[in-house]
């Protein structure tokens, strides 16, 4: 027989998660389950907290901002030298090099320490 016991991912304690019900259109269904010490839906730490959410949107953000910037350095470099719009692959370039610095950003700014 297996064990029904897990590790909360919150509290760390042993339990038995807890089923919460929502009342529907024909009664009550189960919706979801929570720990019974921590009251945590997120028991099992798959869920992202509000917190990381917002943080993920920040650095998505602060990535697009980036991205544009680095883009804007490079096509500025390129007008006071005089070659802009010359060679169309170093406009391809360019917009790849932005997009890189943007991505590398975003990965930067998410990077967790372990």
């Amino acid at each position: 027989m297996r064990h029904s016991t897990v590790t909360c991912h919150c509290c760390g304690k042993i339990m038995v998660p807890r089923t919460t019900y929502s009342r529907g259109l024909l009664g009550y269904s189960p919706t979801s389950s929570h720990c019974p010490f921590c009251l945590s839906d997120n028991w099992h730490g798959g869920n992202p907290s509000l917190h990381e959410r917002i943080f993920w949107l920040m650095g998505f953000g602060l990535g697009v901002l980036a991205c544009v910037m680095v883009g804007a350095l490079l096509f500025k470099l390129q007008w006071l030298a005089g070659i802009e719009g010359v060679y169309p692959w170093l406009t391809l370039l360019t917009n790849a090099v932005a997009i890189w610095a943007g991505y590398r950003f975003y990965a930067w700014f998410l990077a967790e320490e372990d």
